[in-house]
């Protein structure tokens, strides 16, 4: 995000109560204290958290009473804030809430992709990947990083989530854009480039197509606007030197998308309507304007809502496609849906509307505009997905401490769910 948020106030404890927490606190994985005996003395599962999603804070007043100190984010107001609308995010909430819910249960590592090692990844039970891996490593310009992420990635073995082939399939955007054409969603009308990118063919394709303005971006690992070039036809027509140059220096890509560019009536380019998916359901939608990095608000009932709803549930379908856990469909943990909408008095919604992108959990959750408590609704998610991941990786002999530990601790954690 460009711009900052006034920052959150931390609710303030007694000095005492700062200093017994963070005895408690002292190391990077936080632990909790058991109040209730599982007939299996200290042993909890354990579940990784990779955060780092400083600009996805939790609604104020909502944070943990005992928030770690060493991972709020105290560096964000300023022109050189690190951080985004407050100290405490969304990421690091969720996992606290797990252990809140089930301390005698969880145990919960917390860490940064910089942190992650096959070792410490091979001691938890399970990793929730929320922010950290081999596509930000790499926007991060960090290949050795991006390289070690990717081998855990991969690795089954190191029940890592997601999984690799659902997210190399939202990360190649031509993949899920082509599965979404397949089935009927409208998509902005796109150039798919697979093969690398030739300026003068490209610029034929486009003239061909009769855009005025265009835009090209990479197609695999995109953030951000990075790797962009955008402007008018007839320019390039007259000069082709800035596509040549962008071909020299895009020479590593092989993917590309090439749009139109899609404009409001006022010149501007087109709003959002972002719509969140936690464990298979729609749960909410978040306004977010197309040029206002402040323009961000829950989207109100109505006609325009509802359609878009509709849109990104028939497009969650081909989510549910794709995402799964040992080889077999498990509904993903969190989605992000985002609907572009442009004003249209030609259209009976008044709009014209399309799927834009795809996201995984490795988003920003918007929280601050969910009508409940983002970090509580996915905690859940997590314990009940947490014990059906555990069963099918049982059941696949995947290497884990302790299993026969883990096994009476899940059968604890199910009848507790069941009640």
């Amino acid at each position: 995000m460009a711009k900052a948020m006034k920052a959150m106030k931390a609710s303030k404890r007694p000095a005492a109560m700062k200093k017994v927490a963070m005895k408690k606190l002292k190391s990077k994985a936080v632990a909790s204290k058991s109040p209730v005996s599982t007939g299996i003395g200290n042993f909890k599962i354990r579940i990784g958290i990779i955060h780092g999603k400083v600009f996805d804070p939790i609604r104020v007043g909502t944070q943990d009473r005992n928030y770690p100190e060493h991972l709020k984010i105290k560096n964000n107001t300023g022109p050189n804030a690190d951080g985004w609308g407050g100290q405490f995010m969304a990421d690091v909430s969720t996992g606290l809430k797990i252990m809140r819910l089930h301390p005698d249960i969880f145990h919960v590592d917390f860490m940064t992709m910089e942190q992650v090692t096959e070792k410490r990844l091979s001691r938890n039970h399970l990793t929730f990947n929320f922010w950290g891996d081999m596509s930000i490593a790499l926007m991060n310009e960090k290949p050795k990083l991006a390289r070690r992420l990717q081998k855990i990635q991969k690795n089954a073995n190191f029940r890592h989530h997601p999984v690799w082939d659902y997210y190399e399939w939202i990360l190649h955007k031509s993949r899920y854009m082509k599965a979404c054409e397949r089935a009927g969603i409208p998509m902005i009308d796109t150039i798919h480039l697979e093969k690398g990118f030739n300026a003068r063919e490209v610029l034929k394709k486009i003239v061909a197509k009769g855009w005025d303005k265009f835009f090209v971006k990479p197609a695999y690992m995109s953030f951000f606007g990075a790797g962009v070039i955008n402007g008018k036809t007839q320019d390039f027509i007259d000069n082709i030197e800035p596509l040549l140059q962008y071909e020299a220096e895009n020479k590593h890509q092989k993917e590309f998308l090439v749009q139109p560019y899609m404009l409001k009536p006022n010149g501007n380019v087109f709003d959002e309507i972002r719509n969140f998916f936690i464990d298979g359901e729609w749960a909410y939608s978040v306004y977010t304007d197309g040029v206002d990095y402040e323009g961000f608000w829950e989207q109100p009932a109505g006609k325009l809502k509802e359609a878009c709803k509709k849109l990104a549930i028939q497009t969650y379908e081909e989510v549910k496609k794709v995402h799964k856990w040992e080889g077999k469909r498990i509904d993903s943990l969190l989605n992000r849906i985002d609907i572009g909408i442009i004003p249209d008095k030609s259209k009976k919604l008044g709009y014209k509307i399309f799927v834009n992108e795809i996201e995984p959990q490795m988003t920003t959750w918007l929280g601050r505009y969910c009508p409940f408590v983002i970090q509580d609704k996915v905690a859940e998610v997590c314990v009940k997905q947490a014990s059906e991941m555990l069963k099918r990786s049982l059941a696949a002999k995947r290497k884990m401490p302790s299993p026969q530990k883990v096994k009476k601790l899940l059968a604890i954690l199910d009848e507790r769910l069941k009640a």
